[in-house]
Formats: structure tokens, C-alpha cells, sequence
């Protein structure tokens, strides 16, 4: 005997036995397409609600935090800048960027330079990614990119040049433990995993 799993189906095409619900006269409809209905009108199903992220502009002349496609990770800042600023060769400055935020608690905005950055200013931050704590969130706690000129040649921004980005991740919630033996065989320090694709095939 074989299995025919059309069986199992009314002539309306609908599991046999199944519970409907529906107007006298109205179309029936299955029991578990009348709890997935009344789940989304409950909210039931939605992704949870975004976090509200408050933030200011010190100059309504530049915008701060602009996302172009929605898409992109990071968002964009710009240089608060009244005038055109040059930067010798090898001069370390900060570069204010136009926003103040208030992160959420239990997230931390990072702040990276523009992979075209360094290409088109030969500008690089000098600590690498700056850390915004939840506790920067003052009125006055502008964001600022201390950046070096790392080129032979003096280097000009532009009021409104958009130099970083902005990140925002959660963080994990960690109780810290010291103890006196962690247990794990010890990796080797610095360096000691491979170099090239070729010794990894090895």
C-alpha cells in the first residue's frame, strides 16, 4: 500500500478534520492561519523595536549621523568646520564632527575613518577606533577625530567633508572572575598561528 499524501485532503484542498473558523456565508478559513492572524495584530510576530539613539547637531549647516542607503553599516560625519583647515605634514589636530549622542545603555558607538580617508587626505586617527562611552553625552560632548597627516605635503579640509563613521553595537552583559589558573594549554604568544595559505594546507 502506498502513501498518498492527498489523503489527508478535503475537496477544498484543506487538512481533513481541521478547524475553520469564518462568516456564515464567508470563506473558511484553517484554525492555524486564525492564530498567525490574530499573533500579528498582537505584534506577536514583529522583530523587536529598534533603539531610540538621541543625538544633536552643534551646526544645522552639516548634517550628523546620515546613513545614504540604508544598507551601509556605518554613519556617516562630517567635518564642523567654518573654514577651510590645512594640517602640515606629521601635525596631529582634532576635527570636531558635528553630533553629541546619547547611546543606550549597554551600547558603545565606535568611531572609524573612511576606508577612502586616508587615500584621499592621507589622514589617519591616531588611536586607531575611537570608544564613545554611554557616559559622552553631554550637551557640550561633541565627537572629535584626532587625526595625523601622515604625508609629505600640507593637507586641506573642507567645511562638511565627511572624514568618519559611526557604529553602534551592543555589548555583552560580563561579570568578571578572577582566578589564579585559567586551565587552557598555553597558544604561544604573539605570531604563533601561520602566515601564508600555503602552510595552512600543510
Amino acid at each position: 500500500m502506498t502513501y498518498d499524501p492527498h489523503d489527508r485532503l478535503d475537496s477544498r484542498g484543506m487538512l481533513k478534520g481541521s478547524i475553520e473558523f469564518g462568516p456564515p456565508h464567508g470563506p473558511m478559513v484553517p484554525l492555524d492561519q486564525m492564530v498567525l492572524h490574530e499573533a500579528k495584530l498582537k505584534g506577536l510576530d514583529q522583530r523587536p523595536q529598534p533603539e531610540e539613539l538621541r543625538y544633536k547637531r552643534f551646526s544645522k549647516d552639516f548634517p550628523a549621523l546620515d546613513k545614504e542607503d540604508v544598507r551601509n553599516a556605518g554613519y556617516d560625519l562630517f567635518a564642523r568646520l567654518d573654514d577651510p583647515i590645512f594640517i602640515t605634514p606629521g601635525e596631529v589636530l582634532t576635527i570636531p564632527l558635528n553630533v553629541a549622542t546619547e547611546i543606550p545603555q549597554g551600547m558603545v558607538g565606535l568611531l572609524f575613518q573612511r576606508s577612502s580617508t586616508y587615500r584621499k587626505w592621507k589622514l589617519k586617527l591616531t588611536n586607531g577606533v575611537g570608544v564613545i562611552d554611554t557616559s559622552f553625552s553631554g550637551d557640550g560632548d561633541e565627537w572629535g577625530a584626532e587625526v595625523k597627516n601622515e604625508s609629505d605635503e600640507v593637507v586641506y579640509v573642507h567645511p562638511g567633508d565627511k572624514i568618519c563613521q559611526a557604529l553602534f553595537i551592543k555589548l555583552a552583559d560580563l561579570v568578571t572572575v578572577e582566578t589564579a589558573k585559567l586551565g587552557n594549554p598555553d597558544r604561544g604568544g604573539f605570531g604563533t598561528t601561520y602566515d601564508n595559505a600555503e602552510e595552512r594546507q600543510k
